[in-house]
């Protein structure tokens, strides 16, 4: 990435009424970049609990583009930066840091997870696994079983009725 104050074309949707605008540093600092999507686990249907979350964990291994499983982490962890993801109740967070030098690529790369993500019957299996591990580990934290109980509280709201069975609805 060059530096300075380099003007480049910003693509964006046409309904997209949003302002962008970038910047290039000067010196040697890492680039960053985020993606927060509007679902977490409060979106996840009735008997699909994790859905969300595994998600997270599916988007990181492959694109259509970029199609060796893990390419993302090895291209990020080559050019001095990590990468990572979360997911709350109503979001999940995507992130990567980068040296200025391998941020284009990065970015372009990370863009391919939300355009044409690859999910291997391998890497589904590995991460199904992978995702109840976390979660068996969490049933034993109290502020796991605290966010379970609004989970079970929450499951009344309108915003998520419409997931629900109504029969479940009415046993709770």
């Amino acid at each position: 990435m060059a530096v300075g104050k380099e003007e480049a074309e910003i693509v964006k949707a046409r309904t997209d009424t949003r302002e962008y605008r970038r910047i290039v540093l000067h010196n040697s600092l890492q680039c960053a970049a985020s993606m927060s999507v509007s679902v977490g686990s409060f979106s996840d249907p009735q008997g699909l609990e994790g859905l969300a979350h595994f998600l997270e964990h599916m988007l990181f291994y492959a694109s259509e583009k970029y199609p060796l499983e893990d390419s993302y982490s090895k291209y990020i962890t080559e050019h001095g930066g990590c990468t990572n993801a979360f997911t709350s109740s109503e979001n999940t967070n995507y992130y990567f840091d980068v040296n200025t030098d391998g941020f284009e690529e990065a970015l372009d790369r990370f863009a391919q997870f939300f355009i044409k993500p690859l999910m291997s019957a391998d890497a589904t299996t590995r991460e199904i696994k992978a995702v109840d591990s976390e979660n068996q580990k969490n049933l034993l934290s109290d502020a796991w079983r605290m966010n379970q109980v609004l989970v079970i509280a929450f499951a009344k709201h309108i915003y998520n009725c419409k997931m629900l069975d109504i029969s479940i609805l009415n046993a709770i």
